[in-house]
């Protein structure tokens, strides 16, 4: 059982010390984010409702109406589809790719100005359609640009909070470089190599098809867009996935002293310290096993330190404990967190203080459910650790008593089954005759040879075969 301890101790500090994060530092580093209506998720989704809007008026799926009708009936319309791909790509590109969205946009944007221009102007539809489309390209590129300039500006914050010293990764660091995204890059690249194949059958057979009986691919462009979508998306974050990863582990980096407080659905969230009560949550990241080395360095045993020196367990639900950072800090960012835990058993009476190291891309996420907090007693939660230890080492010893006597009670059963009776020791050999007990057929009380039988007293009796002759 490990618990995390409330302050770092000394031998967890890189070499030269580590800045701490002030509230005022870190408040204008949380103000730097993007409003909530630009954030990732909810402006994902009303891209995605607009995208939805803006292809059911201008049923987007038929390739002339991007196209400015140009195409021939029954022919397929291949100088919109791009703009038809990126346009549905838009909503996902967005929430986590948002560096290719900005020239995505502007194609989708170029696109529907083109097609609104050559549209009928009678269709009133088609022109809503192709506005909705502009409004969403507009959206799109104002969201992405300014998420990018919020991770430029919260980057130099945390620099200029973290000083010019930069820090090597601490021992037992995870080198996620070399597995981070590569599930992510191949499957995305596999989605799109269908798609590829799917397309190019589709172009192959236009090209072919007579002018008099053009080739119909609308069929083979839609089942492409169902894995171009989700394949540029997935290969996307898998680049910058790996980007992320090595970006934090090919150089220095600067390290900050904050808190970390572990919210209701399992997310750790960052905080400026683990003192100052008036802190709020900054940003959040979720820590894996495979990213995880808990027992990275042995820091020392329970005698090294004192509770006075802030070498006590805490519930990290409750308060947040103290973390080293290596990396600036800013949305999708990858960083290494050093903090410490006391790895303890309950039927054992030494502590062992363990730094450990997570590694882990930090998220956007905003809703976090975490209060308001006050530091607990330090004294009074390692006197209710005791007793909880006591009270679980005196279940296990009733249990296991419990156990021992129903095993006794088992075996006694068992051995009271299993003894073995004397021959000619029971009742029933007596009542019944068998041999060697006393109503053998050759005995003196019943049988053919008894005393009272047709050899008995009165024929060859006692003087004879009887109980006295031979």
């Amino acid at each position: 059982m490990s618990d995390y301890v409330k302050r770092l101790p000394p031998a967890a500090l890189p070499e030269g010390g580590v800045a701490s994060w002030s509230v005022a530092d870190a408040e204008r580093w949380r103000a730097a984010r993007v409003p909530a209506i630009f954030s990732p998720a909810v402006g994902s989704w009303l891209l995605l409702v607009l995208v939805t809007a803006s292809y059911v008026l201008t049923s987007g799926f038929s390739a002339p109406r991007w196209n400015g009708g140009a195409s021939m009936p029954g022919d397929t319309d291949w100088l919109g589809y791009p703009a038809t791909v990126l346009l549905t790509a838009l909503p996902w590109w967005y929430r986590y790719l948002p560096v290719p969205t900005v020239p995505a946009a502007v194609m989708v944007a170029v696109e529907a100005a083109r097609s609104l221009a050559s549209s009928d102007t009678g269709d009133r539809l088609a022109t809503s359609g192709y506005c909705l489309a502009l409004a969403v390209s507009a959206g799109a590129f104002t969201g992405a640009w300014l998420r990018l300039r919020a991770r430029r500006e919260q980057r130099a914050l945390a620099l200029a909070a973290a000083g010019p010293r930069r820090h090597e990764l601490p021992d037992g660091a995870p080198e996620t470089d070399d597995y981070r995204g590569y599930r992510q890059f191949y499957l995305g690249l596999g989605l799109c190599l269908v798609a590829g194949v799917l397309l190019i059958h589709g172009l192959v057979n236009s090209l072919m098809a007579p002018d008099h009986a053009p080739y119909d691919a609308v069929g083979q462009q839609v089942a492409a867009l169902l894995f171009l979508v989700p394949g540029t998306t997935v290969y996307g974050r898998g680049h910058v996935a790996y980007r992320a990863a090595r970006r934090l582990n090919e150089a220095p980096q600067p390290a900050l002293l904050v808190g970390v407080r572990i919210g209701p659905d399992g997310y750790h969230w960052l905080y400026p310290d683990a003192r100052t009560t008036s802190g709020r949550p900054l940003i959040t990241y979720f820590p894996r096993a495979r990213d995880t080395d808990g027992t990275a360095r042995l820091l020392g045993t329970d005698s090294a330190y004192g509770a006075g020196d802030g070498h006590y367990d805490i519930d990290p639900r409750s308060e947040p404990f103290e973390a080293v950072l290596y990396g600036a800090p800013w949305e999708g960012a990858e960083v290494a967190l050093e903090y410490a835990v006391i790895d303890r058993s309950a039927y054992q009476g030494s502590e062992r203080t363990y730094a450990a190291v997570t590694v882990a891309q930090l998220l956007p996420r905003r809703h976090h459910g975490l209060g308001p907090w006050q530091p607990a007693d330090g004294a009074a939660r390692a006197a209710a650790r005791r007793e909880r230890i006591r009270k679980e080492e005196r279940e296990r010893r009733e249990w296991a008593e419990k156990q021992e006597e129903r095993l006794r009670q088992r075996q006694r059963t068992s051995s009271t089954r299993r003894t073995p009776r004397g021959r000619g020791g029971g009742t029933r050999g007596r009542r019944h005759g068998r041999p060697g007990s006393w109503g053998e057929g050759h005995g003196c009380g019943t049988g053919g040879h008894s005393c009272g039988g047709s050899h008995g007293c009165g024929g060859h009796g006692c003087g004879g075969h009887g109980c006295g002759g031979a």
